[in-house]
């Protein structure tokens, strides 16, 4: 698929998300294509589609896919005209960090083009620092190296084709793309809204809105989107919470929240349906993820 593809870096330069283009030669752009045309098959082949909506976390045989997925201009440009993005090089006499790495595709039929693209996001260990004593093994003896170097991986962490972004890690797709506007995530007036809820009573207001992370404001818009707290009272709240082995104090007709992250954790867990009791065992659980399943 990704045979004689350009290796792109998506580098933190001087602006947002600068292209380089990483220049090597035949064999190991052969290579990488290769590797990485293998891990895309890794990535989806076999494995069921599961549309993203933010709630649900894949399992080994399943990868999510987000449709209508904008992919930048920049980087289909990048895969139009390779040799016209620089060179990945130093910058100040220092190199750009390196986000991701990606190889590219276009194909185009009756006017319209089609993009197949592999993403890789990049770790820190991937770097081969000149600060500690780099040793290859050639010719029976361990050489040490002192030039500055990368390595990359034989995985995927997403793959764009038709439209569609496809990734098995919703934690590791976040931080190749800002994935934000696919999903519902709390705003801060939503926030304040809900911490000031009539149906609910914070023991530290504050304190919740101050620690109320990425986890929480996907909750907090969940919960808003099931109009569970419109539906029930806290009363209703309390005994169905009673038949899942969670204990919820109500007071003044309101759920109260306390000021403990695991508490806040189980509470909020709850009413988003994510914590529930084990049919079998009679055991409380709280879910990571949840999907609807199709009647």
């Amino acid at each position: 698929m990704f045979e004689d593809c350009s290796i792109i870096i998506i580098a933190n330069g001087s602006h947002l998300d600068e292209l380089y283009r990483l220049e090597v030669d035949a064999d190991t752009q052969k290579e990488v294509c290769l590797s990485l045309d293998s891990a895309v098959n890794d990535l989806i082949s076999e494995k069921t589609k599961i549309s993203f909506d933010g709630s649900y976390k894949p399992n080994n045989d399943e990868f999510l896919v987000i449709k209508n997925f904008h992919l930048s201009d920049e980087i289909k440009d990048a895969i139009r005209d390779p040799l016209g993005v620089p060179a990945y090089q130093k910058e100040n006499g220092e190199f750009y960090e390196i986000k991701a790495i990606f190889v590219g595709k276009r194909t185009e039929t009756e006017d319209t083009e089609r993009f197949q693209v592999a993403f890789q996001r990049f770790r820190k260990e991937q770097y081969i620092t000149t600060n500690w004593v780099n040793l290859f093994f050639t010719r029976d003896t361990f050489r040490r190296e002192k030039n500055f170097g990368i390595s990359i991986s034989d995985t995927a962490d997403c793959y764009y084709t038709e439209g569609e972004l496809q990734f098995s890690s919703f934690y590791f797709a976040r931080q190749i793309f800002d994935l934000s506007e696919y999903y519902r995530s709390a705003t801060d007036q939503e926030v304040q809204a809900f911490a000031t809820s009539d149906k609910l009573s914070f023991e530290d207001t504050e304190a919740f809105k101050n620690t109320a992370n990425t986890w929480i404001r996907r909750k907090i818009a969940m919960i808003n989107d099931s109009d569970v707290l419109v539906n029930y009272k806290a009363s209703e709240i309390k005994k169905l919470a009673k038949d899942a082995g969670i204990r919820i104090a109500v007071e003044n007709k309101k759920v109260v929240i306390p000021n403990d992250k695991e508490q806040i954790k189980v509470i909020l867990g709850f009413l988003d349906e994510e914590a529930y009791k084990g049919p079998f065992s009679q055991n409380t659980f709280l879910a990571n993820s949840k999907r609807k399943v199709n009647k």
